[in-house]
């Protein structure tokens, strides 16, 4: 190789390597504005320079994975669950019940049109992450959207229940809201799911013979399930299947 040659070699190169170097390992948006890391950050690094604003509400904020890869893996999840509730709409349609046929559909509808990306389970107040080091990972490579606002006024329902959701109260338990709504066929009044933004699955007992006090702290979701007595056997987990994708829906604030 003469000199020449090797001199573009070179430059090639080191051309290759700036562009390495000048891609940020971990990219995160906010409201349309980025920031970029050239390193890996730890989660209080990130939280800190997004905080601009002392409205900003932190107990209800969310991080989601908006990679690529993460996005494939929950459309295959959401494939796998459409898919089994077809077959459930098509039992209940079989069995001549068509109310719980539509629930079924509605459920459908509202699950394929769900933005999915992955929620990174994680309390994200800045003050709460700096002062504990075990709340103050390292974030690993890749792009992330954070979500954060104003304290949130309504609370946010999925499920079989007819509204998308419903004014926020203070110091009300859950069953405040489930007996201002419309559950629709086969809803489940005994129980419900609360998802917290922080990512927590709960279990609200909702019935007249087991009700139980549990808030709902503001930036939670509920979700209202099939009662288990309306599921056929083969079926008897899909509450549970749905919950662990609606996980990762990205709630709109």
């Amino acid at each position: 190789m003469n000199r020449l040659s090797c001199l573009l070699l070179a430059l090639a190169i080191a051309g290759l390597n700036v562009v390495k170097a000048a891609t940020p390992v971990v990219l995160v948006e906010h409201q349309g504005k980025y920031q970029g890391y050239f390193e890996k950050p730890r989660l209080g690094l990130v939280v800190t320079q997004f905080n601009a604003s002392a409205s900003l509400y932190w107990p209800a904020a969310r991080l989601f994975k908006v990679d690529l890869d993460t996005k494939l893996k929950l459309e295959q999840q959401r494939k796998q669950l459409l898919s089994r509730l077809a077959a459930l709409k098509l039992e209940f349609q079989q069995d001549a019940e068509p109310q719980l046929a539509a629930s079924v559909e509605k459920l459908e509808q509202d699950i394929a049109a769900w933005e999915l990306a992955g929620h990174m389970q994680l309390s994200l107040d800045p003050d709460i992450v700096r002062a504990k080091k075990s709340l103050n990972p390292l974030l690993s490579a890749g792009q992330y959207k954070l979500l954060v606002n104003v304290r949130p006024t309504v609370v946010q329902l999925e499920g079989l229940v007819a509204e998308k959701n419903i004014a926020l109260a203070d110091a009300v338990s859950v069953v405040h809201y489930l007996d201002s709504v419309s559950v629709l066929d086969g809803g489940s009044s005994s129980y419900l799911y609360i998802i917290t933004a922080a990512g927590k699955v709960l279990i609200a007992k909702t019935g007249l013979w087991n009700n139980t006090y549990q808030e709902v702290s503001p930036g939670s979701l509920l979700f209202v399930p099939f009662e288990q007595r309306f599921l056929p056997e083969a079926f008897s987990d899909i509450n549970e299947q749905i919950v662990e994708l609606l996980l990762h829906k990205v709630v709109a604030q």
